[in-house]
């Protein structure tokens, strides 16, 4: 589904189109002139199937240049992906994407004008004045300065109206008591305190770059230590005598940690454990480790009494998603959009 929230983007989108051409010419000589090359290499398939005509979609009546979308699209590659290369198998997904982004921008902006909202001038200047402390250095700025505000003014005073209608849609009322209660019934897994487990470590620690000896030696270490723990031996004495690891002050403690909050082949070490128990050494980045596992605490569903303000905001956040998307979907529904593309 569509959200006016996506259309954060657009603002970037459409300043890149009015300051990143101007401006362009500073940056040749940096990878980002690579990435806009790329993009517009990428771009010139779909170029070949604009047929003669002076605009790339009609919203309403209202056209979308070209220009407008090839300055999107190469601004949106830039950001989106490295040196704006987009990977083949990306590149038509991010093609509907720009323009999906474009067509809701001209509808959003029809829908605020249409209920009479109106940017709020003090707030627009405030902007304009930060993009003219930012570029103020800037001999290109300097230059083409008059010729930027004018249009970079509109973008931001649609922006601002954009703002002022996405908030007024989310604005949903409060939810009622058992309508949170039944949120919280029908969606149990948002209220799950996930596995713990209180673990400890010893870590011979071993640059990356050492040879097999030394890594050999060192499990040779962790096993003799292993041997002592599985005999007896104090893990938290030991850990402070042998790890590496910053938790040896604290008897090689680490806490209680969720599932990813190691490196995977720990994860798979501790899946498999028993409270109390020992692992063999395992070899991971930076050194040999050994790993206790202290304390295992399984899920547990939260009482509804202890997250019910927390359920609340999760319904209120999906009732505004609701509320953004059947905006969109209804403005579409009854707009007229003819795009002047063969195959996008």
């Amino acid at each position: 589904m569509i959200s006016i929230m996506r259309l954060s983007l657009s603002l970037r989108l459409f300043l890149g189109i009015l300051i990143f051409s101007v401006f362009f010419p500073v940056y040749s000589s940096t990878a980002a002139e690579v990435g806009l090359e790329e993009a517009k290499k990428q771009e010139s398939s779909f170029n070949a199937n604009v047929k003669g005509h002076d605009y790339y979609a009609m919203v309403d009546g209202e056209k979308i240049s070209v220009q407008a979308f090839q300055a999107a699209f190469q601004a949106g590659a830039r950001k989106r992906f490295y040196h704006g290369k987009i990977p083949e198998e990306e590149l038509s997904a991010f093609r509907k994407e720009v323009s999906d982004t474009l067509i809701d921008r001209v509808l959003l902006v029809k829908e605020a004008k249409r209920r009479g909202i109106k940017a709020d001038k003090n707030s627009v200047d405030e902007q304009l004045k930060q993009y003219e402390k930012r570029y103020s250095t800037s001999k290109d700025w300097n230059k083409f300065k008059d010729q930027i505000l004018a249009g970079l003014r509109a973008a931001i005073e649609e922006e601002n109206m954009l703002q002022q209608l996405q908030d007024s849609v989310r604005s949903v009322p409060e939810p009622r008591s058992h309508e949170v209660e039944n949120y919280y019934n029908t969606h149990n897994e948002l209220f799950i305190t996930p596995e713990r487990k209180r673990v400890s470590l010893i870590l011979l620690k071993v640059a990356p770059s050492s040879t097999g000896d030394v890594w050999q030696a060192a499990h040779e270490e962790a096993q003799r230590i292993v041997d002592k723990l599985r005999n007896g031996g104090d893990f938290a004495e030991l850990a402070r005598i042998h790890s590496g690891d910053e938790t040896a002050m604290r008897g090689g403690d680490m806490g209680f940690l969720h599932q990813g909050m190691l490196a995977p082949i720990a994860e798979n070490v501790l899946h498999n454990m028993q409270e109390a128990d020992i692992s063999d050494p395992v070899s991971l980045l930076k050194g040999v480790a050994i790993f206790k596992l202290e304390e295992k605490q399984a899920n547990v569903l939260n009482k509804y009494a202890q997250v019910k303000e927390r359920a609340k905001q999760l319904l209120m956040r999906e009732l505004a998603n609701t509320a953004s998307e059947e905006l969109l979907l209804n403005l579409r529904q009854n707009a007229e959009i003819k795009l002047n593309v063969a195959n996008l």
